[in-house]
């Protein structure tokens, strides 16, 4: 595909950006950071822990050791200078606001007298502790007017208010897409960071590493080969803040306004806003047990220039996309000239024995985007993720994304390769494997004991959740208010609809959850049910 492929939006991301470089005459970096010797600036530095303080304006008329002293009373009576605060010294005060340092010793003086303030030998001078009861009740806020946002801005904001409130610190039994962060390698991980904290002090100052730390970049692609089948060099992968964002650069970058994108029905809301805010005309494809059906997508929209998949596992259903289902999505895509973007979010979690199989791993034509992500397997906070691009898009997303994100951080990113390369990540994974697939067969023995038939459970073969199908007549939102109100969080396929309708059935979280939450989870959902 050649470089006239990218959207306007796209070239515009893409374009040269300069290098910083130091004016003419300044001195080197190490020389400007050079300490400065001792006393040096004695006679203009702070404390340590001392502010500039900002004083109302004076009104015409009213003398100096007046307005200092009315405004340090102001000050402190509105809270600016907390009751115990330190004041700050009569030399920075002078200096700060152009009185002489006499004026302020005086003003200090009346203060003192009027019991403002306490002085401490040695120590300075601080506002008298019961001051707060003197200061007036606030005046009521009026409530602020709902600011202005754009049609696509207020998409983003419903559906990112859906997924805060669906995040609490504290999971409720079963919720979807929750990990037990208990069993991440805590100590290792701040030892591995305290080893690397001096190496990263040398990094400070050094010129930003767009496309991800190279070794990090290396140690991804000898992993993708061993557990996907993804033979890749690391010059095609680039080091993303997360995936959501990455997914979103990706739009902007190779969709124009109006086109439209491919995405799997049953599948993410969240996805659908991002894509939309993008400026993508979002068409939803059905998908199935087999995964997204390619057939349905050239019936509505055979000119698509991307398309949204999760092969690894499709989102809500659970199951691998077959390779039948596989090798017709490529074969479109490389006729068609379109990219397709495989979002790979649990993949290590394989339970099954069949590792990873990513789509790009048969991608012969080089349009296939890898998006992985690192933290169902380490931790929710540890956004670190990953993208694999076809060739021709690493310069041009790398230019993008010097304009629209910041780098992230070197230091995780190099603790990040010592966890890998020190072999814990390998021992991390095969714990998290054993656990959360026995806590999958606790879940499937607790509801084939409890519900039988009534509900038909497919084999989990990877992930955090297992899906199970409801009878035809079933209304799985009803059920799944029942759970909520006995206490168990179960997500109903229908709320993943985006236009077709979903199979009834509940997706449950596992991975999360002792084996005594399970029990307890499924006697309490099997009452909820009746």
């Amino acid at each position: 595909m050649t470089s006239s492929s990218f959207t306007a939006h796209g070239q515009l991301l893409a374009g040269s950006r300069r290098r910083a470089c130091c004016p003419e005459g300044m001195p080197p970096v190490a020389d400007q950071f050079r300490p400065a010797r001792p006393n040096q600036f004695s006679s203009t530095m702070r404390r340590p822990t001392e502010h500039s303080l900002t004083l109302s304006p004076r009104a015409p008329g009213v003398t100096l050791q007046q307005w200092l002293y009315a405004a340090l009373c102001e000050a402190m009576r509105d809270g600016t200078l907390q009751p115990g605060s330190r004041l700050p010294t009569t030399r920075s005060l002078a200096r700060d606001h152009g009185v002489s340092r006499s004026t302020v010793t005086a003003v200090f003086e009346q203060l003192l007298a009027d019991g403002y303030i306490s002085a401490r030998v040695g120590r300075g001078s601080f506002v008298a502790p019961g001051l707060a009861r003197q200061a007036a009740e606030p005046a009521p806020r009026r409530p602020a007017p709902e600011a202005f946002l754009s049609r696509r801005g207020r998409q983003l904001v419903d559906e990112g208010a859906g997924v805060l409130s669906r995040h609490g610190p504290l999971p409720r039994t079963f919720e979807a897409d929750r990990i037990d962060t208990s069993l991440f390698p805590a100590a290792v991980w701040a030892r591995l960071a305290a080893r690397r904290a001096r190496w990263y002090e040398g990094q400070v100052m050094a010129e930003p590493q767009w496309q991800g730390l190279s070794a990090l970049r290396q140690t991804l692609a000898d992993q993708l080969a061993l557990s996907r089948g993804l033979r890749c060099d690391a010059g095609q992968i680039v080091i993303v803040s997360g995936t959501r964002q990455a997914t979103d650069l990706l739009a902007r970058l190779l969709v124009n306004p109006g086109e439209p994108v491919w995405l799997e029905d049953p599948g993410s809301h969240a996805l659908q806003a991002v894509l939309a805010a993008a400026g993508a005309q979002v068409v939803p494809v059905p998908a199935d047990d087999e995964g997204l059906a390619v057939d349905a997508g050239l019936r509505v929209a055979p000119r698509a220039r991307l398309a949204c998949v999760t092969a690894g596992a499709q989102m809500p259903l659970g199951q691998p996309m077959s390779t039948a289902r596989r090798q017709a999505l490529l074969a479109w895509a490389q006729a068609s000239g379109a990219y397709v973007l495989d979002k790979d979010l649990a993949g290590d979690l394989h339970f099954d024995g069949s590792g990873g199989d990513a789509l790009k791993a048969a991608d012969t034509g080089d349009c296939v985007i890898h998006l992985g992500s690192l933290a169902f397997s380490m931790a929710p906070c540890k956004r670190l993720a990953y993208v694999v691009l076809p060739h021709r898009l690493v310069d041009p997303f790398c230019k993008a994304l010097t304009l629209t994100q910041g780098q992230p951080s070197l230091l995780e990113q190099a603790v990040l390769n010592d966890f890998m390369a020190d072999g814990h990540w390998a021992r991390h994974v095969r714990q998290l494997r054993a656990v959360y697939g026995f806590r999958a067969d606790v879940l499937r023995h607790h509801l084939d004991r409890h519900f039988g038939r009534w509900l038909e459970m497919p084999p989990v073969q990877r992930g955090l959740n297992m899906t199970v199908r409801l009878p035809a007549a079933t209304r799985d939102a009803d059920i799944a208010a029942r759970a909520a109100a006995a206490g168990v969080s179960v997500t109903p396929l229908s709320a993943y609809a985006l236009q077709h309708a979903a199979p009834p059935g509940l997706r449950l979280g596992f991975a999360a959850f002792s084996e005594v939450s399970i029990r307890d989870g499924v006697m309490q959902l099997a009452r909820a049910v009746g």
